[in-house]
């Protein structure tokens, strides 16, 4: 997708992301986004979802707020 867009930050910081933007990308309401600076460039994209303790982002389970992968699972189990 290449788009263009001009948008003025508010007094607060915030920039709205247009709504053609959020849907192409399957962004919805308290979806989480990650925003790297490089160099001159801010790059935003959608935040994948990690293990909180390891940071892998396979066989994620969903555990009092927290995601926790498999393997740590498995290692609190032996703790």
């Amino acid at each position: 997708m290449a788009y263009t867009s001009y948008k003025k930050i508010d007094d607060v910081g915030r920039v709205v992301l247009p709504k053609d933007v959020r849907e192409e990308l399957g962004l919805r309401i308290n979806d989480m986004i990650k925003i790297d600076v490089e160099k001159d460039t801010i790059v935003i994209r959608k935040a994948e979802e990690s293990c909180v303790f390891c940071g892998k982002n396979g066989s994620l389970k969903h555990y009092m707020g927290k995601t926790v992968c498999a393997n740590c699972i498995k290692q609190l189990n032996n703790t």
